[in-house]
């Protein structure tokens, strides 16, 4: 069973999944690059990482460095937990170290094993290593002090994964039992086009534009955001992703509004109450809530439904307003079939014998 586990990212999820695998025996190497020395140096100096919320507890990494070769070798999994805007920093980082045998997970996944794979063509990685994405983040958390993560629901390591290509996928999760739990997607498309932030984020960020400028750090998404008119627009867009979801012969995992239901009625679900109170933000509109979800889920979505004769008029009107706010044109530049290496005129199924 795996025992040496890096953890890439200093961010929120990535301190709580650093915390949670030292807590549960793994030795956990925690990494990211100078950039993030004091949020690193404040887990090297309290020695351990504390959790809160739902998760209580602390855990101690059993190194936490800035060298990337220090951190790559002899990790048996390398977990990456960074924006999906970071993905190709991340891969060119990490890229001259890789050693035969290892797994990297990335999580949320959102169709980053595209770029690392790019990357790791690109620059002649020869290490026989596997690419793996999660369907969706590892925990709802937020860095509520330096090295002290506050957790919004409880820990579970189950979920669904595939790797790119996905012959690798049962061989992937073969090696993590004992890790996670998680079982197979038919392939990473399976996981971005279920991704529940898409549904989440996207209209909720875009109408709330003034409100999130005018407050700033205190606003939070999850207590403002969901007004009726916001939650028509909400399932409009899960209506037209639910029809691309079955046009490509997949089903839908989960009901995608569930937690904008359980933060409507909250007296009816006090599990949800640690998240609705701590799971702030986003505080600007410059922010992973719209380059993340409308730049790789909804751009993925709606390049996917073009391709099968659909359309999503809602989502594709919401990206263009995203974009034009923060100057982004994440219906083109975002993470379509075409950029990801599948010209026009491949079929879904051709498409699907490639991954």
């Amino acid at each position: 069973m795996i025992k040496h586990i890096t953890v890439i990212g200093a961010g929120s999820t990535g301190h709580a999944v650093a915390a949670i695998m030292a807590m549960r025996g793994f030795q956990v190497t925690f990494h990211d690059d100078a950039r993030f020395s004091k949020e690193l140096d404040a887990v090297k100096e309290l020695g351990f990482i504390q959790l809160r919320g739902k998760i209580r507890g602390a855990g101690s990494p059993a190194k936490t460095t800035t060298d990337a070769a220090e951190a790559i070798h002899g990790a048996e999994a390398i977990f990456v937990h960074v924006p999906s805007d970071r993905h190709e920093e991340i891969a060119r980082r990490i890229a001259p170290h890789l050693e035969d045998g290892q797994h990297i997970l990335i999580i949320p996944g959102n169709l980053g094993a595209f770029i690392f794979r790019r990357v790791f063509q690109e620059l002649g990685v020869t290490a026989k290593v596997t690419l793996t994405e999660k369907e969706g983040n590892f925990c709802p958390c937020r860095l509520s002090a330096p090295a002290e993560v506050t957790i919004g629901l409880p820990l579970n390591l189950k979920g669904k994964a595939a790797s790119l290509p996905a012959s690798d996928t049962e061989k992937v999760l073969k090696a993590l039992e004992g890790v996670v739990e998680y079982s197979a997607n038919a392939n990473v498309f399976e996981g971005v086009i279920n991704a529940g932030n898409v549904i989440n984020h996207i209209a909720s960020t875009v109408l709330s534009a003034a409100e999130i400028d005018h407050k700033g750090e205190n606003y939070s998404l999850f207590k403002y955001a969901f007004t009726p008119s916001v939650v028509h627009c909400i399932s409009k867009i899960a209506a037209e992703r639910r029809a691309v979801i079955e046009a490509m012969g997949m089903t839908q995992h989960s009901e995608p509004m569930g937690m904008i239901g359980k933060v409507l009625h909250l007296n009816e679900h006090p599990e949800v109450h640690v998240f609705y109170e701590y799971m702030d933000g986003p505080s600007a509109l410059d922010h992973r809530y719209l380059h993340e979800d409308c730049g790789c889920g909804g751009s993925f979505a709606l390049s996917a439904a073009k391709r099968l004769g659909l359309e999503m008029p809602v989502l594709e009107a919401f990206l263009g307003v995203a974009g034009a706010i923060n100057d982004r044109d994440y219906i083109r530049g975002g993470r379509t079939l075409e950029n990801l290496g599948f010209p026009v005129g491949m079929t879904m199924e051709e498409i699907y014998k490639q991954i």
